[in-house]
Protein backbone atom coordinates (compact mmCIF):
# COMPACT_ATOMS: atom_id res chain seq x y z
CA UNK A 1 0.00 0.00 0.00
CA UNK A 2 2.56 1.83 0.78
CA UNK A 3 5.00 2.28 -2.45
CA UNK A 4 0.75 2.94 -4.16
CA UNK A 5 1.03 6.39 -2.27
CA UNK A 6 4.47 7.18 -2.78
CA UNK A 7 3.99 6.74 -6.49
CA UNK A 8 0.92 8.76 -6.02
CA UNK A 9 2.67 11.63 -4.47
CA UNK A 10 5.27 11.19 -7.36
CA UNK A 11 2.66 11.64 -9.82
CA UNK A 12 1.40 14.91 -8.32
CA UNK A 13 4.71 15.89 -7.90
CA UNK A 14 5.80 15.70 -11.51
CA UNK A 15 1.90 17.27 -13.00
CA UNK A 16 3.38 20.32 -10.52
CA UNK A 17 6.95 20.00 -11.40
CA UNK A 18 6.17 20.23 -15.15
CA UNK A 19 4.22 23.71 -15.43
CA UNK A 20 6.46 25.54 -13.20
CA UNK A 21 9.28 24.67 -14.66
CA UNK A 22 7.70 26.53 -18.19
CA UNK A 23 6.71 29.37 -16.30
CA UNK A 24 10.33 29.54 -15.16
CA UNK A 25 12.00 29.33 -18.41
CA UNK A 26 9.45 32.06 -20.11
CA UNK A 27 9.97 34.37 -16.99
CA UNK A 28 14.05 33.68 -17.27
CA UNK A 29 13.74 34.49 -20.90
CA UNK A 30 11.95 37.46 -20.72
CA UNK A 31 14.59 38.54 -17.52
CA UNK A 32 17.61 37.69 -19.39
CA UNK A 33 16.85 38.00 -22.69
CA UNK A 34 17.96 40.21 -25.64
CA UNK A 35 15.76 41.93 -27.43
CA UNK A 36 14.45 41.77 -30.88
CA UNK A 37 12.27 44.00 -33.26
CA UNK A 38 10.66 41.78 -35.66
CA UNK A 39 8.14 43.26 -38.71
CA UNK A 40 4.85 42.02 -38.55
CA UNK A 41 1.83 41.28 -40.82
CA UNK A 42 -1.21 40.31 -38.34
CA UNK A 43 -4.26 38.90 -38.70
CA UNK A 44 -6.78 37.54 -35.94
CA UNK A 45 -8.31 34.05 -35.88
CA UNK A 46 -9.75 32.68 -32.73
CA UNK A 47 -8.62 29.27 -31.32
CA UNK A 48 -10.98 27.64 -29.59
CA UNK A 49 -8.93 26.06 -27.33
CA UNK A 50 -5.91 28.47 -26.63
CA UNK A 51 -8.13 31.44 -26.32
CA UNK A 52 -8.11 34.82 -27.95
CA UNK A 53 -5.16 36.19 -29.33
CA UNK A 54 -3.45 37.96 -31.92
CA UNK A 55 -1.97 36.05 -35.17
CA UNK A 56 1.29 37.61 -36.18
CA UNK A 57 3.07 37.07 -39.32
CA UNK A 58 6.82 37.96 -39.30
CA UNK A 59 7.69 39.50 -42.16
CA UNK A 60 11.66 37.74 -43.11
CA UNK A 61 10.57 34.69 -41.84
CA UNK A 62 13.70 32.83 -43.50
CA UNK A 63 17.42 32.13 -43.83
CA UNK A 64 18.77 34.16 -46.91
CA UNK A 65 21.29 31.38 -48.73
CA UNK A 66 21.54 29.80 -52.36
CA UNK A 67 18.41 27.28 -53.32
CA UNK A 68 21.77 24.86 -53.57
CA UNK A 69 22.06 24.95 -49.68
CA UNK A 70 18.44 25.06 -48.82
CA UNK A 71 17.91 22.01 -50.91
CA UNK A 72 20.47 20.21 -48.67
CA UNK A 73 18.97 20.99 -45.51
CA UNK A 74 16.27 18.04 -44.40
CA UNK A 75 12.58 19.62 -44.22
CA UNK A 76 11.73 19.78 -40.53
CA UNK A 77 15.38 19.72 -39.93
CA UNK A 78 16.18 21.24 -36.15
CA UNK A 79 18.46 23.66 -36.23
CA UNK A 80 19.77 27.20 -35.05
CA UNK A 81 18.53 30.32 -37.09
CA UNK A 82 21.04 33.17 -36.59
CA UNK A 83 20.09 36.57 -35.71
CA UNK A 84 21.43 40.06 -36.31
CA UNK A 85 19.65 43.61 -36.51
CA UNK A 86 19.48 46.21 -39.48
CA UNK A 87 20.36 49.65 -39.80
CA UNK A 88 16.37 50.54 -39.11
CA UNK A 89 17.12 48.57 -35.68
CA UNK A 90 15.01 45.36 -37.32
CA UNK A 91 15.90 41.85 -36.91
CA UNK A 92 17.11 39.25 -39.51
CA UNK A 93 18.20 36.24 -39.68
CA UNK A 94 21.43 35.56 -40.80
CA UNK A 95 22.66 32.06 -41.03
CA UNK A 96 21.21 28.60 -40.05
CA UNK A 97 23.49 25.88 -38.58
CA UNK A 98 22.40 22.52 -37.20
CA UNK A 99 24.89 23.14 -34.31
CA UNK A 100 23.93 25.40 -31.14
CA UNK A 101 25.74 27.90 -31.64
CA UNK A 102 29.00 27.91 -28.66
CA UNK A 103 29.83 31.82 -28.90
CA UNK A 104 28.16 34.67 -27.68
CA UNK A 105 25.93 34.69 -31.04
CA UNK A 106 22.05 35.48 -31.13
CA UNK A 107 20.41 32.68 -31.90
CA UNK A 108 16.67 31.08 -32.48
CA UNK A 109 16.18 27.54 -31.92
CA UNK A 110 13.91 26.00 -34.47
CA UNK A 111 12.98 24.03 -37.30
CA UNK A 112 13.58 23.97 -41.45
CA UNK A 113 10.30 24.87 -43.77
CA UNK A 114 12.36 23.97 -47.01
CA UNK A 115 12.30 26.98 -49.85
CA UNK A 116 11.02 30.60 -48.73
CA UNK A 117 9.97 32.10 -52.23
CA UNK A 118 8.18 35.18 -53.37
CA UNK A 119 6.08 36.08 -56.78
CA UNK A 120 6.96 38.85 -58.27
CA UNK A 121 5.11 40.24 -60.73
CA UNK A 122 6.36 40.66 -64.76
CA UNK A 123 5.62 43.89 -67.09
CA UNK A 124 3.76 41.52 -68.79
CA UNK A 125 1.30 40.36 -66.43
CA UNK A 126 3.11 37.18 -65.86
CA UNK A 127 4.53 36.47 -62.27
CA UNK A 128 7.98 34.80 -61.60
CA UNK A 129 9.15 32.78 -58.70
CA UNK A 130 12.18 34.35 -56.73
CA UNK A 131 13.86 31.83 -54.56
CA UNK A 132 14.78 33.63 -50.87
CA UNK A 133 16.31 31.41 -48.80
CA UNK A 134 15.53 28.75 -46.08
CA UNK A 135 12.17 29.44 -44.31
CA UNK A 136 12.31 28.15 -41.11
CA UNK A 137 9.08 27.53 -37.96
CA UNK A 138 8.71 31.12 -36.01
CA UNK A 139 7.75 29.97 -32.45
CA UNK A 140 6.25 33.79 -31.45
CA UNK A 141 3.13 34.57 -33.91
CA UNK A 142 0.49 34.61 -31.05
CA UNK A 143 0.20 37.65 -29.40
CA UNK A 144 -2.63 36.39 -26.34
CA UNK A 145 -4.98 39.57 -25.06
CA UNK A 146 -8.23 39.60 -23.32
CA UNK A 147 -11.18 38.32 -25.58
CA UNK A 148 -12.86 41.54 -25.59
CA UNK A 149 -9.58 43.63 -26.74
CA UNK A 150 -8.32 41.57 -29.11
CA UNK A 151 -10.31 42.46 -32.02
CA UNK A 152 -9.96 45.92 -31.59
CA UNK A 153 -5.84 44.87 -31.01
CA UNK A 154 -5.90 43.50 -34.37
CA UNK A 155 -7.43 46.40 -36.26
CA UNK A 156 -4.94 48.62 -34.80
CA UNK A 157 -1.85 46.08 -35.56
CA UNK A 158 -3.57 45.66 -39.15
CA UNK A 159 -4.09 49.59 -39.94
CA UNK A 160 -0.59 50.05 -38.50
CA UNK A 161 0.73 47.56 -40.58
CA UNK A 162 -0.78 49.35 -43.98
CA UNK A 163 1.73 52.26 -42.67
CA UNK A 164 4.68 49.77 -42.46
CA UNK A 165 4.36 51.00 -38.60
CA UNK A 166 3.50 47.41 -36.51
CA UNK A 167 6.20 45.29 -35.42
CA UNK A 168 6.60 42.82 -32.55
CA UNK A 169 9.03 42.93 -29.40
CA UNK A 170 10.54 39.53 -28.58
CA UNK A 171 13.45 38.52 -25.70
CA UNK A 172 15.54 36.27 -27.32
CA UNK A 173 17.69 33.77 -24.70
CA UNK A 174 19.67 30.35 -25.24
CA UNK A 175 17.93 30.25 -28.54
CA UNK A 176 14.46 30.30 -26.73
CA UNK A 177 12.01 33.30 -28.07
CA UNK A 178 9.11 35.23 -25.79
CA UNK A 179 6.71 37.97 -27.41
CA UNK A 180 7.75 41.21 -24.78
CA UNK A 181 4.39 43.20 -26.82
CA UNK A 182 3.31 44.25 -30.31
CA UNK A 183 3.59 47.68 -31.44
CA UNK A 184 1.29 49.64 -33.52
CA UNK A 185 1.78 53.38 -34.58
CA UNK A 186 4.76 53.41 -31.69
CA UNK A 187 2.32 52.51 -28.95
CA UNK A 188 2.15 49.05 -27.35
CA UNK A 189 -1.35 47.41 -28.69
CA UNK A 190 -2.42 46.44 -25.14
CA UNK A 191 -2.55 49.88 -23.85
CA UNK A 192 -3.85 51.28 -27.75
CA UNK A 193 -6.94 48.17 -27.40
CA UNK A 194 -7.69 49.49 -23.51
CA UNK A 195 -8.77 52.85 -25.23
CA UNK A 196 -12.02 53.32 -25.41
CA UNK A 197 -13.05 53.96 -28.81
Amino acid sequence: MNWRMLLFGLLIVAQVAVPLRMIQQHETVLREGELFRFKTEPIDPVDPFQGRYVWLRIEDDFVPMSEAVTDAIDYKATGYALLNVDEQGFAKFTDWSSERPTQTTNYLKTKSRGQAVNWEQLADGNRTRVHQGLGIDIPFTRFYMDEAKAPRAERLAREATRNEDCWVEVRIFNGSAVIEDVIAEGQSLRDLASIEE
